[in-house]
């Protein structure tokens, strides 16, 4: 609708939808928006209606979340942008059972659902930036497990650093055509997966996908079964998930070659319980108030023994049985990063292979799994 459409005086032009369509649209577009802006129309979500569906869109000007719902075919056509975190906190507050009314009119909009009623300001759709078109290098299917699997975990480990921008996402590349590889560091720990390659994945680039993206990625492909489609160019990114469309510029920059900070030869191999590793690793940072403290490690024969020093509050100390062949070894890990690792792996029984007490330690469900995680150790 254009600025003249909507003088004053005009009859409203509404629909209605159901208040879990509506949440659930405004919740796959909302992780693009900003909390913060110097643009005020990039707090908004653009609302494109006609008479069968509903089209949501937001945007940073770095990525778009475009969002499809199907509506009743009564609908008047308008075009409209609303404040994207107010509409949102409306409707998360809405009854499960309200129908939601939505009524435009002399440039305001009115959202009605039983005895509530709110009136709220918008913006000219003109303001609204346009998704620019894009040519592919590779476009392909897969299934949404996989790609979710795949970013939850090794997305942990992007870096959150400015001056690091290049870090600060995952990695994505297919070296060789052999398989698709997904990396992350934050120059401290590593993390890798691998899977089979898609078919049409053969001639992807070497991109970044932005930490932000990969935080919303994994926000809608854990509520999404079945295959999605995955386009790429060496500048952007776009995934199609069921009604919703993620589109993104990738982080410009290179990505170190991290293969070298894997190790591929060891002198010692621990294989423990993962859950009571874990469970020990908790116990001993009970006492330390920074939970970036190190934990130490002493390995000897069949058994691990972990502590925590805190000037503050003491020592900590407990023993764990385990499966270990190399020399003792006393080594130390930041004992948040140690704990995200385990939390990641998921065999019963893990391993993990050491150099020495300075050199990157590698930790893995098993021989030849497809996760594979480095950590730096610390000075113990």
């Amino acid at each position: 609708m254009t600025k003249k459409q909507a003088q004053a005086g005009e009859p409203a032009r509404s629909f209605e939808i159901d208040a879990p369509s509506l949440r659930a649209a405004l919740a796959d577009v909302a992780g693009v928006v900003e909390k913060r802006n110097t643009i005020p129309v990039l707090s908004n979500v653009l609302m494109v209606v006609t008479p069968s569906a509903l089209t949501l869109t937001a945007t940073d000007l770095e990525a778009w979340g475009e969002r499809h719902v199907t509506l009743d075919g009564t609908a008047d056509a308008m075009s409209l942008t609303v404040e994207a975190d107010v509409l949102n906190r409306i409707a998360k507050k809405l009854p499960s059972e309200a129908s939601v009314r939505f009524a435009y009119a002399d440039g305001k909009l009115t959202v009605s659902a039983g005895r509530s009623r709110f009136s709220l300001p918008t913006l000219p759709i003109e303001d609204f930036p346009v998704l620019p078109s894009k040519d592919w290098d590779a476009e392909f299917e897969m299934q949404a497990i996989y790609l979710s699997g795949a970013l939850s975990t090794v997305g942990f480990a992007a870096s959150t650093e400015e001056t690091r921008y290049y870090l600060g996402g995952v990695f994505m590349h297919a070296p060789e055509g052999a398989d698709l590889r997904f990396a992350a560091t934050d120059g401290h720990r590593l993390a890798r997966g691998v899977m089979a390659l898609p078919d049409g994945a053969e001639a992807l680039p070497d991109v970044i996908i932005p930490r932000k993206i990969v935080k919303v990625l994994t926000s809608l492909l854990d509520r999404h079964e079945g295959q999605i489609e995955v386009r790429v160019s060496a500048t952007s990114l776009r995934f199609e998930i069921g009604q919703t469309v993620v589109h993104s510029k990738v982080i410009d920059g290179t990505f170190p070659d991290y293969t070298r900070v894997i190790p591929s030869s060891h002198t010692s191999l621990l294989k423990v319980d993962r859950e009571q590793l874990a469970a020990s690793v908790a116990r001993v940072t009970t006492i330390s108030s920074d939970k970036t403290r190190a934990v130490k490690m002493v390995l000897d024969k069949d058994m691990i023994v972990l502590s925590v020093t805190s000037p503050e509050n003491g020592t900590a100390v407990e023993e764990l049985s385990c499966d270990y062949v190399g020399p003792a070894l006393t080594i130390g890990f930041n004992a948040r990063y140690l704990g995200e690792v385990l939390g990641h792996l998921n065999a019963d029984q893990i391993e993990a292979t050491f150099t020495d007490s300075a050199g990157p330690a590698l930790w893995r469900d098993r021989e030849g799994a497809n996760a594979t995680f480095v950590l730096m150790p610390l000075r113990v």
